[in-house]
């Protein structure tokens, strides 16, 4: 009778342990499934990440031919092209309340929106290889449309420094600084890459030529 009771005893303490065995391995599959989730996840935000570049490129080879000319004085939307920036701007297509400029990413005209100006960015690129989707929207850094160096418009531009004089390898700090008469205007280009689980990643990029 007394090897029975014992024997009894030790069945009911493996059984505890098979449970506390068995709840630690789920706990562990969980573990090692939530990590590999975040690694995917992660890669294929790097991948969007990396095919904004091509967004960026592209954004500035439509604008290269054309800063000699007087047509970035003007908006072109259909190409994405906007000659000056509005405050208020929500680039992630879901305005709330308070925007007042959204943008059209998937062309439903910001559906969803209450924002009360709409912006069409360019045509989206052919998707990458990796499943990536890409659209830019270039916005010239002036208040208005026109002339940059009108009298009523107000730009962020660039102008380049003169070289002052040298003394001893040293710039003197008694020369007056010294600019160029000329200036060149920034342009904003912001991307969006919409890739696989629905990743979505926001780039933008200040230029000058």
């Amino acid at each position: 009778m007394k090897a029975c009771r014992q024997s009894g005893a030790s069945l009911v303490v493996t059984l505890v342990m098979l449970v506390i065995m068995s709840l630690g391995a789920i706990g562990l599959v969980r573990s090692i499934d939530t990590s590999l989730m975040v690694a995917s996840n992660l890669a294929f935000r790097e991948s969007a990440v990396l095919a904004s570049d091509a967004g960026t490129e592209a954004a500035i080879n439509w604008l290269s031919p054309l800063i000699t000319t007087t047509d970035l004085a003007a908006n072109q939307e259909a190409e994405g092209y906007y000659a000056n920036v509005s405050d208020g701007m929500d680039i992630s297509g879901m305005a709330g309340a308070s925007a007042k400029v959204a943008i059209d990413w998937d062309d439903t005209k910001c559906k969803g929106s209450t924002a009360p100006v709409c912006q069409q960015p360019a045509a989206a690129l052919t998707t990458t290889n990796a499943g990536n989707s890409v659209r830019y929207i270039i916005h010239r850094l002036c208040r208005t449309a026109g002339s940059p160096n009108g009298a009523t418009n107000n730009c962020l531009m660039y102008q380049v420094g003169l070289a002052a004089s040298l003394k001893k390898s040293q710039i003197s700090y008694g020369a007056a600084s010294i600019f160029s008469s000329t200036a060149s205007v920034y342009y904003r280009i912001t991307v969006r890459v919409r890739g696989p689980r629905n990743t979505t990643v926001f780039t933008q990029t200040l230029i000058h030529f």
